[in-house]
Parts: C-alpha cells; sequence; structure tokens
C-alpha cells in the first residue's frame, strides 16, 4: 500500500484544503523503511492523563498502526508539569525507535519560552512528522449575558476587570490563548488558573468564572446542556460539528487563533530508516477514512508535515506565542 511523500509535505498546507483519505493516498511515495523494525512493543508516551484529546488521538493511531506493523504500539500515559514529565522522560531514552513522544503546543512551543529550567529541549528529540491540529472554542458560562463574542467584547470594555476568565494552569494553551485575546480585544479580563481542564470546565459551568479557552467536543457537550454559550471558534475555520458557531476571523478578531497541535517525535538520533517506516505507518493511519472523520467530529483536521517541516512550525508558533508573553507582562517561571 502506499504512503504519504515526504516532498507533498509543503509549507502551504495551513492555507491548503483538508484533503481526504483518497487524495492522500493518491499522491504517495514509497520512503525507506527499517527493515525488521519494530521488533519488539513501541512505547508511545503522552505527557497528559487519558481522556485528553492528546491521549485519544494518540490511542486511535497506535491501534491502527501496530495492526499494520505486527507489533504493539503501547500509549504511556505520563502527565505532569505541562507536559515536562513525559517529554522529559521520552527525551532520556534510547534513541531506537521504541520510544515516541506525542508533542503538542505546550511541550514543543509553550514549555521552552515559558519555564526557565526545563528538564529536557526540543534538541533533544528528531522530529518524525505532523500528526494534527484542533481549534480551540471561546466559551462563556451560561450566566453571562452575551451570545457572541461581540457582546462580550462590549461587557468587558463596560466593565474593566469585572469578568474573570479559567485555564488549565499558568502558561497553558488556554492562559495565552485568552490573554491573547485580550490584547486583541483591548478588554481587562481576570485570570483564575486551575489544574487541569475539568476543574475549570466545572467552575465556568458553575458561575464562578465566566469565560474559558475549551476544546470543541468539550463545549459542546456543555452547551448541549445549557450550561454554556461557545462565541467563537478560534481558528481559521469553522467547526464541522458546531458549524452554527463562527470563528474568530468572521467575529472581527482574525489573529486570536488558538490550536492545540501534535507531531510525533523520537528521542535524538534516533536511526532515519526508523523514521521512514514510521511516517509511512502513521500517515496511512493519518488517511484512513473514520480517522478523518473522528478528527473532523473534534475539530480538528490532520496535519501530515514532513518532521522538518513540524520543527520549523513548532518555532514558528512558539515565536508567536513568545510576543503575547512579552506584551501581555506575564512573569516567565
Amino acid at each position: 500500500m502506499p504512503c504519504l511523500p515526504r516532498k507533498l509535505f509543503s509549507t502551504s498546507w495551513r492555507a491548503a484544503a483538508p484533503l481526504g483519505a483518497a487524495a492522500l493516498l493518491a499522491l504517495a511515495l514509497p520512503t525507506a523503511q527499517a527493515e525488521g523494525y519494530p521488533g519488539k512493543p513501541v512505547r508511545v508516551v503522552v505527557p497528559w492523563p487519558a481522556g485528553a484529546i492528546t491521549d485519544a488521538l494518540a490511542r486511535r493511531l497506535s491501534d491502527q498502526v501496530s495492526a499494520e506493523l505486527k507489533q504493539p504500539f503501547i500509549v504511556d500515559n505520563r502527565p505532569g508539569a505541562s507536559g515536562s514529565i513525559g517529554a522529559s522522560f521520552a527525551a532520556k531514552s534510547a534513541a531506537d525507535g521504541y520510544t515516541l513522544l506525542v508533542a503538542s503546543s505546550d511541550t514543543h512551543a509553550i514549555n521552552p519560552i515559558y519555564y526557565a529550567k526545563l528538564p529536557y529541549a526540543t534538541g533533544d528529540f528528531t522530529d518524525v512528522m505532523g500528526l494534527a491540529r484542533f481549534s480551540y472554542t471561546i466559551a462563556v458560562g451560561s450566566h453571562v449575558p452575551a451570545n457572541s463574542l461581540r457582546e462580550f467584547v462590549a461587557l468587558a470594555k463596560a466593565q474593566p476587570g469585572k469578568y474573570s476568565y479559567a485555564s488549565w494552569g499558568n502558561g497553558s494553551l488556554a492562559h495565552l490563548g485568552t490573554e491573547l485575546l485580550k490584547s486583541a480585544a483591548g478588554i481587562d479580563l481576570l485570570h483564575v488558573p486551575f489544574q487541569g481542564l475539568a476543574p475549570g470546565v466545572t467552575a465556568l459551568i458553575g458561575g464562578n468564572v465566566d469565560l474559558m479557552i475549551v476544546p470543541a467536543g468539550s463545549a459542546e457537550q456543555q452547551r448541549q446542556a445549557g450550561k454554556v454559550k461557545i462565541l467563537a471558534v478560534a481558528g481559521p475555520a469553522r467547526h464541522a460539528s458546531i458549524a452554527d458557531v463562527p470563528t474568530t476571523g468572521e467575529t472581527g478578531y482574525p489573529a486570536v487563533i488558538v490550536q492545540q497541535w501534535f507531531g510525533l517525535v523520537a528521542p535524538k538520533g534516533s536511526p532515519e530508516a526508523v523514521k521512514g517506516t514510521l511516517t509511512d505507518a502513521y500517515s496511512r493511519a493519518l488517511a484512513r477514512k473514520d480517522t478523518l472523520e473522528w478528527i473532523a467530529t473534534q475539530g480538528g483536521e490532520p496535519m501530515p508535515i514532513s518532521g522538518e517541516q513540524f520543527k520549523a512550525f513548532a518555532q514558528g508558533e512558539s515565536a508567536r506565542w513568545r510576543k503575547v508573553i512579552a506584551d501581555a507582562h506575564i512573569q516567565l517561571q
């Protein structure tokens, strides 16, 4: 079966329309593969708890790759410290292709610029490929008298400092993403950090905080229950699963892009042929119709870019968030 070619991965992927499985495979060419790999189970480190979007994506892809390569790809959840615990473990593992890490916005863009002392560096890894990206939503509690992002901005401007927002911790994507919204809209909101997404959402639906940047699936579940209102999708396109919700660009704030993205990386020095085998197998898994449909229901799209381009993309994202931190005068940890 053909695989995704290295030359398919283009820096223009972000502007392109999402590709279906047939289109992805029709453009495929073989890449060099490692003979005999894998010869034993492969550990896939997820630096977040079970149940998170990272975990769900990793398990879906791992099941498919396991079936193809005839060896278990075992997801190993190692949460804590904004992904640093799992990333550090993977970085220090043998560079033989039997330990992989699902890298994310946090581990490879935000943590390196937010924390003065990290137990790992992005240079400790070799980048295999991009996997997927998910645009988050801006939601408010049902108690907030606003039904659109413009209405909420008007409320916040009329009463500076009255409204608060939740995040899953200082330096998290939700924290920096809301600071980006504050800057773009010229509003003042009080930051209330929590230890995780779930406690923040609980505070939101309980009326203890007013706004939170939330994954589409979590936000829509609470919207269906009448507990939150989704004001906007903080991404370049609407979500198929919540097609009635406009993007931040449509509401006048095109710079407010808040996306969680993922890639596959391995310890630095991992063999190129092993990377080729992994790229081929994960590319085919991403191109499956059921995978594409699942990613779409979660408000995401596949991101099949090469390791080199994933590294460049992460560096660009890091520079973008560095500016947000500087503009908001956020104290580094």
